[in-house]
């Protein structure tokens, strides 16, 4: 079970920076002591799906302490931080897969290879292990399964899926919501932005392309900081919120030739794509917020550029007849890419809520029922309250 990462001697370097991230995660630090005393994974075999980072890392390690028998942890498509997954490779009980460069190929063979092992829980993040697992057709079946995100909950919906095990959606949560999608990843996807291309915001136009809690959070940090916000949805209601927020809206093809900056963050596949080339101003900036990159298809677009060029790290010039367009981090999602993800409070939040689920499902999961389910009630509420409590 060795692990596949960019390169082991990096682990001191990922141990070393654990320990800022574990100074400010306080509800992942009472869960994880909380662990270590009950031992509720005991003898369990558990595989995770999720950003390789150092907020992660933290989470993970409660896991372990709590009585894991082995943990397989595969990376997401472009975001690990290869200091953190050497750092994890290094302690016992974990298999990492995960490369800063993986393609969607590799991804799915770690995923095909975790498949080959009896897993008792799926912590899934876009739903990967959940369509493996499906894909695979196994003799067994988890107990139950966390789905982090809402493109995971549209890929489960689309494969019509119907799972004879409990999968809890934690982007269905209040808490998620309103915490970290609408104010954590708007934060750190200006930030990102920011990082990767040293620009000014103020001033610039900036088209968001999705306009659920995640959007409407992007679109109002950008707005802050004084871009005029454009803003589509494909839901007329959606559509009518970001104009009362404060947003310019119209119909996507008059919307992108007005746009400085594009970012997507819908949950769904190919968004921008070549045919919306003839649209674009020139020198506009592309970038993607959603799960997967594959917002923007990328492909079809090196397919019809003239030339494309590396201009610096994590910026790519893609230069056509009439204009030239860039792209930032090959379209994975620039919190993650270009920075290090949404802030640590707000993670503490989210990682909480995986944690305090993924112990439902191992010791109390009569009350949960087979399938797609949000968060229950009394979890939400317990990880607000001991935010509050930590907080004070």
């Amino acid at each position: 079970m060795k692990s596949v990462i960019d390169n082991a001697s990096l682990a001191e370097i990922g141990a070393t920076r654990m320990h800022w991230f574990r100074s400010n995660m306080p509800i992942i630090h009472s869960l994880n002591e909380q662990f270590k005393k009950e031992k509720p994974f005991l003898d369990k075999t558990i595989a995770i799906c999720m950003h390789i980072e150092p907020k992660t890392a933290y989470w993970i390690e409660g896991i372990l302490e709590g009585g894991a028998k082995h943990v397989y942890l595969v990376g997401c498509i472009g975001t690990t931080k290869p200091d953190t997954a050497a750092y994890l490779a290094s302690l016992k009980g974990i298999t990492v897969y995960g490369k800063e460069s993986d393609t969607l190929d590799e991804h799915k063979a770690y995923l095909a290879q975790v498949m080959t092992h009896k897993i008792d829980l799926f912590l899934d993040n876009g739903a990967s292990l959940i369509l493996a697992h499906q894909k695979a057709q196994t003799d067994w079946k988890p107990l139950g399964a966390n789905e982090e995100t809402r493109t995971g909950r549209l890929l489960i919906e689309k494969a019509k899926l119907q799972s004879d095990y409990p999968i809890i959606v934690i982007d269905d949560s209040p808490l998620k919501k309103l915490l970290e999608n609408a104010i954590g990843v708007g934060q750190s996807v200006v930030d990102g932005f920011m990082r990767a291309t040293s620009l000014l915001v103020g001033g610039k136009k900036i088209l968001v392309v999705g306009y659920g809690y995640v959007g409407s959070g992007i679109a109002q940090k950008f707005k802050g900081l004084g871009a005029t916000t454009l803003v589509y949805d494909i839901k007329p209601v959606y559509r009518l919120k970001a104009k009362v927020d404060g947003h310019l809206v119209g119909e996507l093809e008059d919307l992108i030739p007005q746009a400085d900056v594009i970012i997507t963050v819908t949950g769904q596949f190919d968004i921008i794509t070549e045919q919306h080339i003839p649209l674009f101003k020139e020198g506009v900036i592309l970038a993607n917020s959603g799960h997967f990159g594959f917002e923007i298809n990328v492909e079809s677009l090196r397919k019809v550029a003239d030339k494309v060029i590396k201009v610096k790290n994590g910026i790519e010039q893609f230069m056509f007849k009439e204009r030239n367009v860039f792209l930032l981090e090959n379209a994975s999602p620039l919190n993650l890419s270009a920075g290090d993800g949404n802030p640590i409070e707000i993670m503490d939040l989210g990682l909480g809520l995986q944690s305090a689920c993924a112990y439902r499902i191992v010791t109390d999961s009569t009350k949960l029922t087979n399938g797609l389910q949000t968060v229950p009630q009394d979890i939400d509420e317990k990880i607000s309250t001991i935010s509050l409590k930590l907080t004070q």
